[in-house]
């Protein structure tokens, strides 16, 4: 199986290319590159996490602003990770970091991708997954429990099956009118079932929502007769991948996700995947938002996230205004703070060679913010737009907007959770 790495708005090209590079990646397989030529034309566009594209006089697909893992159906997985900054990526280090992110944030959208249909999930995160793996559970039930024979050795009264006689001979004198035998039987007790009892045993006991917990006890009264795992290293040794196993071989991935805590981007198995994407822009404010509450809390600054209480036009009320965070002191806003999730250059320069103080920040962020600074905080106080630190912004700019609107463009530490928002933010102080 075709394992591919590739940063944000990178490119896939049909064929095969150097496989070191994460800004350009080759699909080898034909089968995987119609999978993913598909998905770039879905009818929900809002959905598709990649575009056509061009690369040498050729056609090509670039990967959007999502990130996370997707299979196709002859097993080729393409893993996507954040682009934190324009040299070359330390892949294990960002991948690291993108699940640090993910363990933070327990409520954010994801599109799951299934036989090139994407559909977009929302709620919390990890209930999110536990219904995905109840669906493919509910599959599997309605398509048949597979069993096999088991042999059984017990002492009965009757003879049946095949006498042991080696422990026939040995049995104590009180004990010699009973049958020391053993037998078949075609049972649901098979290492298959076992893990899938234990997972849904685990969801059924640890999930938050009422709707998948009643769905995981419902199933696993499905398998009642089988007993919970025991040792899950042995059945998942144990697991079998027969023509009559097709369609167990989509829940391989998500048991060793519920049961082993193993990270998504590492279940990379031979008859199955999971594919799942998440929105960066999406993660990003999350994360700047969970990390202010924290750091914030010692200051008695209270983080409110998607304020959505004034509009830009006052008659009639239309273009609702929702900034990312709102700051309050004692019930008072004291400030207004937007998360962006993009790479800005402080040393951005024209071309005559001169500094460009815009440092490469779009405009329309800045409209953005000085609406939320009018409607807000009544035109005059601290506006805050966040962006990734990496090398290129290291230190926070500050533009003066006029009569008494300042707003600060600070750089976020990703690995640390951190910015230099408390000394740039007057208010604070």
């Amino acid at each position: 199986m075709a394992e591919l790495c590739l940063r944000e708005f990178g490119l896939l090209v049909q064929g095969a290319r150097n496989a070191n590079s994460t800004d350009v990646c080759g699909v080898a397989s034909a089968e995987a590159w119609n999978f993913f030529e598909s998905l770039a034309f879905s009818d929900a566009n809002e959905d598709r996490f990649m575009d056509v594209a061009r690369f040498e006089g050729r056609k090509a697909l670039r990967v959007k602003n999502f990130v996370g893992v997707i299979s196709s159906p002859d097993g080729t997985q393409l893993e996507i990770l954040p682009k934190t900054s324009d040299e070359r990526p330390d892949v294990e280090g960002t991948r690291a970091l993108l699940w640090k992110m993910l363990g933070a944030v327990n409520d954010l959208p994801f599109l799951e991708t299934t036989d090139a249909q994407l559909k977009l999930r929302q709620g919390p995160l990890v209930e999110a997954l536990v219904a995905i793996f109840l669906e493919h559970v509910a599959t599997v039930v309605r398509r048949g429990i597979r069993r096999d024979y088991e042999r059984i050795e017990a002492e009965e009264r009757f003879l049946r099956g095949r006498l042991r006689v080696a422990q026939q001979m040995q049995a104590p004198p009180g004990r010699q009118h009973l049958f020391q035998i053993e037998y078949d039987i075609f049972s649901e007790n098979r290492a298959e079932n076992r893990l899938l009892q234990a997972a849904l045993a685990k969801v059924a006991r640890t999930s938050k929502t009422d709707h998948n917990q009643r769905l995981a006890r419902e199933l696993g009264h499905g398998l009642e007769l089988v007993p919970l795992s025991a040792d899950y290293r042995l059945d998942f040794a144990n697991w079998r991948t027969g023509r009559d196993m097709v369609h167990y071989q989509p829940l391989l991935p998500w048991l060793r996700l519920i049961l082993n805590q193993e990270c998504p981007h590492s279940l990379k198995d031979n008859h199955a995947g999971i594919s799942f994407l998440f929105p960066m822009e999406k993660l990003f404010e999350k994360y700047v938002e969970l990390s202010l509450r924290r750091c914030l809390a010692p200051h008695r600054i209270i983080v409110q996230g998607q304020a959505q209480s004034r509009y830009l036009a006052h008659e009639p009320r239309a273009f609702l205004l929702k900034p990312d965070i709102m700051l309050c002191r004692a019930q008072a806003i004291i400030g207004i703070a937007d998360a962006k999730w993009k790479l800005i250059d402080e040393h951005t320069t024209y071309g005559s060679g001169d500094k460009d103080p815009k440092a490469g920040i779009k405009q329309a962020d800045m409209y953005q913010l000085f609406a939320y600074g009018h409607k807000y905080l009544g035109g005059k106080g601290r506006l805050v737009l966040i962006y990734p630190k990496w090398r290129g912004f290291t230190k926070p700019l500050t533009f003066d907007l006029g009569g008494g609107l300042v707003l600060d463009v600070v750089p976020f530490d990703l690995a640390s959770g951190t910015c230099d928002m408390i000394d740039q933010f007057e208010p604070l102080r």
